[in-house]
């Protein structure tokens, strides 16, 4: 079965990164201002680290905005050959079912917001805005050990 994140999680993410890049560009603004007008030293030297600080992370933000939709992996779970497939940009990364040691379901107001999947090689796995999360948590259920799943109403990020 193949998993997809939604179109829905998708433009919440990227309105997240655009709100979050208009906020430093105001900042560095506030600083820039702050740079010209201001005639203290203290003042000058407080602005330029600012600016050089908040500068840097512009490069990164308009990154992520510009390959927002191409940076979620494709999830299928492979119950006839026993394995999950991850797919991101061409790349796939198998893993077997039987290595599955713990499984978190975290719900959000009786709803699926995400699932913490934990390996025997102790890679963490998380899974968040797939479409059917649900069906997904179904099927990791399966393979879990006995006692190792928890349903969890705390969110961990």
């Amino acid at each position: 079965m193949k998993f997809i994140v939604s179109e829905k999680y998708k433009r919440q993410g990227k309105r997240k990164t655009i709100f979050a890049a208009t906020f430093v560009v105001a900042l560095i603004a506030g600083f820039v201002f702050m740079f010209v007008n201001s005639s203290e030293l203290s003042n000058k030297i407080i602005a330029a680290i600012g600016i050089f600080l908040l500068a840097k992370y512009l490069p990164h933000a308009y990154r992520s905005i510009k390959n927002h939709d191409t940076s979620y992996p494709e999830v299928e779970i492979l119950e006839a050959q026993d394995k999950i497939n991850v797919s991101h940009k061409g790349a796939v990364v198998s893993m077997p079912l039987s290595d599955i040691e713990h499984l978190r379901i975290q719900c959000i107001k009786g709803n699926i917001k995400s699932l913490l999947l934990t390996t025997k090689s102790f890679n963490n796995l998380r899974f968040e805005g797939y479409e059917n999360l649900a069906g997904m948590a179904e099927l990791l259920e399966k393979y879990t050990p006995a006692g190792k799943t928890k349903n969890s109403t705390w969110y961990h990020r």
